[in-house]
């Protein structure tokens, strides 16, 4: 009898602080609805970034996937004002967006363009831009580009002659360099690979931004799952989206490398303890999915701690900027009917 009344007040509070929770995530968490025009699942987007009170959403293939890196590729643009709006609940959705039309990519060269799988982050500077490109997993290099913002003309101009190439390490099965941020102290950016979770912690870079001096490899804390986009704060803190979709599990929790962590998961993640101590199996169903924003306090912090974590069902959440008190956070749809485009605002 006494365990039986143990085992409901444990349930009680399971479910007491699983309310509470909800609670939270309904007044932090807000959609912004995108414009009519590029809300379509097509639209894939896998990275964004802040500058000059314009929030610039990247598609992972711009505007023509087939077509790869020889055709017309755009970025969209919208005012901070029309976001915040939204946020205040004095607009219900954003109506207005600019175009900006990447060039020169069709100028790159043959050893760039034979692998691109799409590209995977943004990071503006000033007027330059960077973007990280995501290749074949039968390749062993991923690349980081760059160009100048032309406000002018709402155009993006890549230098096709100067590029960075990032090796992967290890590899894993649909991972390159999706996360990529400014690093002002240092004016350098920092490139995390998407899988973290060797014994030791994962890999990085430190990139010169003029892309005169080889990469310097950095240690990455160990993270499971994903990691998909990162900022960093003025006072140098980082911030990520560490993601999982029940897709991920033979790649990122049944490799070479691990083999079936969840007994680790219950007390890594304390909100997956329930859930597995329910049914083992969990992490393997096709409702599963988790998703969350993690941070470092610096480039010498070696544990990523959990901010707010969020509801992952139908988004592949990939982009992250910084905002207010918070972030925005935006998903790729990966042209699928199971998923949707979004954008929203979380607040911690």
């Amino acid at each position: 009898m006494k365990k039986e009344k143990q085992r409901l007040l444990l349930l009680f509070y399971i479910v007491l602080l699983g309310a509470l929770q909800s609670v939270y995530a309904q007044k932090s968490f807000k959609t912004i609805p995108l414009p009519t025009a590029i809300k379509g699942v097509n639209e894939e987007f896998s990275g964004m970034a802040l500058s000059a009170q314009r929030l610039y959403l990247l598609p992972q293939y711009g505007s023509h996937k087939e077509t790869k890196l020889d055709s017309a590729f755009n970025i969209y643009s919208i005012h901070t004002d029309s976001i915040g709006r939204v946020i205040d609940a004095k607009d219900t959705a954003l109506t207005r967006f600019s175009t900006i039309k990447v060039k020169n990519l069709e100028k790159l060269p043959d050893s760039v363009k034979a692998y691109y799988e799409g590209f995977e982050a943004m990071v503006i500077v000033n007027n330059q831009v960077f973007l990280s490109i995501e290749t074949d997993d039968k390749y062993d290099y991923c690349f980081i580009l760059k160009g100048t913002l032309d406000l002018q003309k709402n155009e993006i101009r890549i230098d096709p002659a100067h590029f960075c190439s990032l090796k992967r390490y290890p590899f894993i099965k649909n991972a390159g360099f999706e996360s990529l941020a400014y690093l002002s102290g240092e004016n350098k950016l920092i490139a995390m690979y998407e899988f973290n979770a060797l014994p030791e912690g994962g890999k990085g870079f430190l990139i010169d931004t003029a892309f005169k001096e080889t990469p310097k490899k950095i240690a990455i804390p160990f993270l499971p799952f994903r990691i998909t986009d990162i900022q960093i704060n003025a006072k140098g803190k980082i911030y990520g989206i560490n993601y999982y979709w029940n897709g991920d599990y033979e790649a990122y929790l049944d490799n070479n490398i691990l083999r079936h962590q969840e007994e680790h998961l219950k007390y890594l993640i304390p909100d997956l303890k329930a859930p597995l101590n329910q049914n083992p199996d969990y992490l393997k169903e096709k409702t599963a999915g988790y998703a969350r924003i993690v941070s470092l306090e610096n480039l010498k912090d070696n544990q990523w701690k959990q901010v707010v974590s969020f509801d992952p069902w139908k988004n592949n959440w990939e982009g992250l900027s910084l905002f207010r008190n918070g972030a925005l956070i935006i998903s790729d749809a990966n042209r699928s009917k199971k998923q949707v485009t979004t954008l929203a605002y979380i607040e911690f």
